[in-house]
């Protein structure tokens, strides 16, 4: 178990997405929480949307000739479930592509949105700045939570990308829920997803649950009861990867506290905040400084 390989434009990652899209997605985030009030569905898009906008830029570098290129670092497939529905939600001309590059991403958003953003003028007042806001995914929500069909496909896809890339950084994979599985056990799927491998280690899988509940969410636990005594938390748990040592540095520093060697990549009764702090941490390849030539 090494995961010391770069994502590099001759070497990609594998990022897998796969959003939870069931009935109880419409429901509202606690009051307590980041982003109080709004629906899941919809913030978990927001969130989606804007770590794939700044993955983009992160990986955007400069030519001699004052044009920009985009570095192809990361191969990425966003899945929802609902339902009787696992597949793709990426849509325009990337509809039904399993796996897409980030410059392909940069030139086919389905929608730009003008949004606005908050900023203090030279007079201290405050004030609304419009913004392109490009969407690549459309907040949904019904249906029940077919959650062992989504970690099929995603074992598939993630089997087939690291079949054809063993040199690389194995298949990451965030799994991004409010509930639990209508459809069996996803714990047995689960330990086969990581059970896949390049050469570089095994694949990933991470998971985040978000809730309604005004309580505070318990981040990358390393001991079970860590964990409220609730069976989906504890089953979330299994299902979760060990945090890599080559990855558990950079989370303290994101976290501005020790990371337990054993810690599993599991964000329970998280919000969007939580979502959001998930994307970034599982892309730490990705997001190391650019080489110019790579």
């Amino acid at each position: 178990m090494t995961y010391k390989q770069r994502w590099e434009s001759t070497r990609p990652g594998c990022l897998i997405f796969l959003l939870d899209q069931s009935g109880s997605m419409s429901d509202p985030f606690g009051t307590a929480q980041v982003g109080a009030g709004k629906r899941k569905c919809d913030m978990v898009a927001t969130v989606l949307n804007n770590f794939l906008n700044e993955l983009i830029i992160t990986n955007t570098i400069a030519q001699n000739d004052n044009t920009t290129i985009v570095k192809p670092r990361a191969d990425v497939a966003v899945v929802g479930y609902e339902g009787s529905f696992v597949g793709s939600v990426l849509g325009g001309a990337l509809r039904k592509r399993d796996f897409v590059s980030l410059p392909e991403l940069l030139t086919n958003p389905i929608d730009i949105e003008q949004r606005t953003r908050k900023e203090m003028d030279e007079t201290g007042q405050i004030i609304e700045i419009p913004i392109p806001f490009p969407v690549w995914v459309q907040p949904l929500a019904g249906g029940s939570t077919p959650m062992c069909a989504a970690l099929r496909h995603a074992q598939y896809l993630a089997q087939q990308w690291a079949d054809d890339h063993l040199e690389h950084y194995p298949p990451v994979i965030i799994n991004v829920t409010d509930g639990m599985a209508t459809d069996g056990d996803p714990t047995s799927l689960a330990r086969d997803i990581r059970q896949i491998s390049t050469n570089d280690g095994e694949a990933l899988l991470f998971n985040v649950h978000i809730t309604d509940l005004n309580i505070s969410p318990v981040r990358y636990p390393a001991k079970e009861y860590e964990l409220p005594n609730d069976r989906h938390a504890r089953s979330l748990f299994s299902m979760s990867s060990f945090i890599p040592d080559t990855s558990r540095e950079r989370l303290q520093q994101m976290l501005g506290k020790p990371v337990e060697p054993g810690a599993r990549g599991l964000i329970f009764n998280g919000d969007a905040a939580s979502v959001q702090h998930i994307f970034i941490f599982a892309t730490v390849p990705a997001t190391r400084p650019l080489d110019q030539d790579r």
